[in-house]
C-alpha cells in the first residue's frame, strides 16, 4: 500500500461559549482536516487544532507547509511505517509540530483500518476505557462562575473543575475566592495561568488561592521553566506543565528540574500521537501524571485512544463543546466519561455535508 494523495483544508466552527484566557479570547476553533487516501482505497484522517497568534502556527502557515513540504515528504510510501515517516516530516519541515500532527494522526488512522484494528491496540491496547471529564467555569464576573460551578456539580459529579487565571492577579483571586466558595469539599479547582504571570505576580497570587482552599493543581502560570520549578519549590499543590513541553526531550528537562508533576498533553502541540505516546513513557518511568486535553472532533477521538493506552493518563480532562461537530458517528461524553470508539483506526466517520458547510477557503 502506498500514499496517492495528501489533501488539507480549514475548518472553522463556532464555540458555544467564548474562551478567554490570558493570550486571548476564542469565539471559535479552527482546524486542519488532513485526508490520507492510497491507491488502496483506503483514506487515514487526521486534524490539527490552530491556536495562533496566540502561540503555534497559523492557518494559512499550516496548509502552506503541509501542501509544500509535508506531502512530498509521505506521498509515494508506504503508511505503515509512522515511525520513518515521522522523521521524513521531521526533516523536511524541522520544529513544526502543529502541522506534523494531522498527517501523524492520519497515519495511525490508516494503519488502524488497514489492519481493522483501534488505534489504541496500536499504541499497546486498553488500559482503561478512555478519558475522564473534569467540569470548565468559563471566565464571568465572580458570582456568576460561582453560580456556574454550583450548576456544573449539581449536573455531573465532577471530580476536578478547572478555571482560567493569569490575566490581573487581583481580580484572579476574587474569581477564585467565589469559586472555591461555591465548591466546597465537593471538588477541587485547576487554575490555568498559560503563562500569564511573572514570577512576582504568582507567588502571591497562588498562595492566597491556597489559602483559600479547594486548590487541586496549578497550571503553567509562568512561562520560563525555572520559575515553574520554583513554584513547585514553593507550593503544596501540585504543578502542571503545559507550554513548558513541545517534544519529548522537554519532558525529560521538566522531570529533570522537578518543575512539575503533572503535564497536560495536547496532540497537535507535541506533533502527533507518537510524541505524545512517548511522553507518557517517560511521565510513567517517573512516576508522574498525564492529562490528555480533549479539544474537538477528531482530535479528541484520538485523545481517547491515547488515554485509554497510557497508564498514567489519569488526571481529567474538560470536554471542548462546539456549536457542532464534524464527527457523524455517535461520540461524546457519556457522564463522567469520554469512551474510545473501538472500530478500526480512530474508529468514526465524518460527516462530509458537514466538513464542506464549515470548510474555509484558503
Amino acid at each position: 500500500m502506498k500514499i496517492t494523495e495528501l489533501c488539507a483544508s480549514v475548518i472553522n466552527i463556532p464555540r458555544q461559549a467564548t474562551l478567554t484566557t490570558s493570550y486571548g479570547s476564542w469565539g471559535e476553533a479552527t482546524t486542519i482536516l488532513v485526508e490520507l487516501k492510497t491507491d488502496e482505497g483506503l483514506v487515514g484522517l487526521g486534524q490539527a487544532s490552530v491556536d495562533a497568534p496566540f502561540y503555534g502556527e497559523t492557518a494559512e502557515g499550516m496548509v502552506a507547509n503541509i501542501r509544500a513540504h509535508l506531502a512530498p515528504a509521505v506521498v509515494g510510501e508506504d503508511p505503515m511505517a509512522i515511525t520513518r515517516l515521522n522523521a521524513r516530516m521531521r526533516a523536511a519541515l524541522p520544529h513544526h509540530w502543529f502541522s506534523h500532527s494531522g498527517v501523524e494522526m492520519a497515519l495511525w488512522d490508516l494503519k488502524g483500518k488497514a489492519l481493522s484494528v483501534p488505534v489504541y491496540q496500536l499504541l499497546g491496547g486498553k488500559v482503561r476505557d478512555g478519558i475522564e471529564l473534569m467540569g470548565f467555569v468559563h471566565h464571568d464576573l465572580p458570582q456568576r462562575m460561582a453560580g456556574h460551578a454550583r450548576e456544573a456539580l449539581d449536573e455531573h459529579n465532577y471530580r476536578v473543575l478547572k478555571m482560567k487565571i493569569g490575566l490581573d492577579p487581583k481580580e484572579d483571586i476574587a474569581r477564585y475566592r467565589a469559586v472555591a466558595e461555591a465548591v466546597g469539599d465537593r471538588a477541587v479547582i485547576q487554575v490555568d495561568g498559560n503563562i500569564g504571570y511573572t514570577i512576582a505576580e504568582a507567588i502571591p497570587a497562588l498562595t492566597e488561592m491556597e489559602r483559600l482552599g479547594a486548590l487541586g493543581a496549578i497550571e503553567q502560570p509562568v512561562e520560563r521553566l525555572e520559575d515553574l520549578a520554583e513554584i513547585a519549590r514553593r507550593m503544596r499543590t501540585p504543578v502542571m506543565a503545559d507550554e513548558a513541553i513541545y517534544p519529548p526531550q522537554d519532558a525529560i528537562e521538566v522531570i529533570r528540574r522537578q518543575a512539575a508533576s503533572l503535564a497536560l498533553m495536547k496532540i497537535s502541540k507535541h506533533g502527533g500521537l507518537q510524541n505524545v505516546h512517548r511522553i507518557g513513557q517517560i511521565f510513567e518511568a517517573a512516576g508522574l501524571t498525564l492529562s490528555i486535553a480533549i479539544y474537538y472532533d477528531l482530535i479528541a477521538v484520538a485523545a481517547t485512544h491515547l488515554a485509554a493506552a497510557l497508564p498514567c493518563a489519569t488526571w481529567p480532562s474538560p470536554f471542548t463543546y462546539l456549536q457542532d461537530t464534524l464527527i457523524g458517528t455517535p461520540f461524546g461524553p457519556d457522564g463522567l466519561d469520554l469512551r474510545v470508539p473501538d472500530g478500526p483506526g480512530l474508529g468514526v466517520e465524518l460527516d462530509w455535508d458537514k466538513v464542506r458547510r464549515y470548510t474555509v477557503d484558503m
